[in-house]
């Protein structure tokens, strides 16, 4: 299990979230947002849970691919299928 990393304010947790989504987007903006929530997550101790989280959602997080997912996640493909085809 890892270490619970230090809580921050609401007011730093929402100011690095502006910052994510201001300097990054697509799949570098998600899991930026995610690492950011799931420190957050283990300063209140649930990290055990998060490296699992971290561990079956790693392959969806790779920040060269454009967003959506394209590729192993079918929940990914049948949305960006909808979306083409509309």
């Amino acid at each position: 299990m890892t270490k619970p990393a230090p809580l921050i304010p609401a007011e730093e947790f929402a100011r690095l979230a502006r910052e994510i989504v201001a300097t990054s987007s697509g799949h570098e903006a998600h899991r930026a947002l995610d690492i950011l929530t799931n420190d957050v997550l283990r300063g209140l101790g649930y990290g055990e849970g998060i490296d699992i989280f971290e561990a079956a959602v790693s392959h969806w997080h790779e920040a060269a691919h454009p967003y959506p997912h394209i590729g192993p996640c079918p929940d990914c493909e049948r949305e960006a299928e909808s979306r083409a085809a509309a």
